[in-house]
């Protein structure tokens, strides 16, 4: 389990890192184009794709120690459970025959929802700020509109679209999303013996 959190937290220094990296670069000249952030978010969007796999496994590992600590340390502790066994066999069964317990589709809306939105808002307002200030202030709202085009090849309509759609998509799946917290809380036994995939 420590394995994997560490894994998350090397996938998610390399996100921050990135946005670092890209935010010094396209505001340190004029000359350094403003799609290079737009490119930054898709950098980010794979970031996150590997960070839910890895998430996958953590909450695997979790969910296994929560059925260690629920049988056989409550059992110590506590009532002795009908089926004093019961946690025995569904962790034989799982390390024999591994599950993931959740999908990784909700393992991405929960990483976007702990982490990854924020990287989101700030490189988008890297991104209007860098479109405002270089290579100076905008005259007019409309000129300021004329610099999202991305040269002669992506329209300016296209690059503000699909912007929106990408961050406002984003935040829709964050806040719609179970947090980590609330994945990670199995009830106690007896009910987490018959916990079911999470989706």
């Amino acid at each position: 389990m420590t394995v994997w959190r560490q894994r998350l937290d090397v996938t998610n220094n390399w996100a921050i890192l990135l946005t670092v990296g890209l935010t010094t670069f396209a505001l340190g000249s004029p000359s350094v184009p403003h799609y290079s952030l737009l490119l930054g978010l898709g950098l980010i969007a794979i970031s996150i794709a590997i960070e839910s796999r890895r998430y996958q496994h953590l909450h695997h590992s979790i969910w296994r120690l929560r059925i260690l600590e629920a049988g056989f340390f409550g059992s110590l502790v506590g009532e002795a459970a009908a089926d004093p066994q019961a946690w025995s066999r569904l962790l034989a069964a799982d390390l024999a025959q591994p599950q993931l317990r959740l999908g990784v589709f909700a393992a991405a809306c929960a990483r976007l929802r702990r982490n990854y939105l924020m990287l989101f808002y700030f490189v988008t307002a890297v991104w209007v700020t860098k479109l405002f200030v270089h290579p100076h202030d905008p005259a007019s709202l409309e000129e300021f509109y004329d610099r999202m085009a991305v040269g002669a090849l992506v329209p300016k309509l296209f690059v503000v679209v699909s912007a929106l759609l990408f961050v406002v998509g984003s935040t829709i799946l964050a806040f719609r999303s179970r947090s980590c917290e609330a994945l990670e809380g199995w009830p106690p036994c007896p009910a987490l013996l018959g916990c079911g995939r999470d989706h």
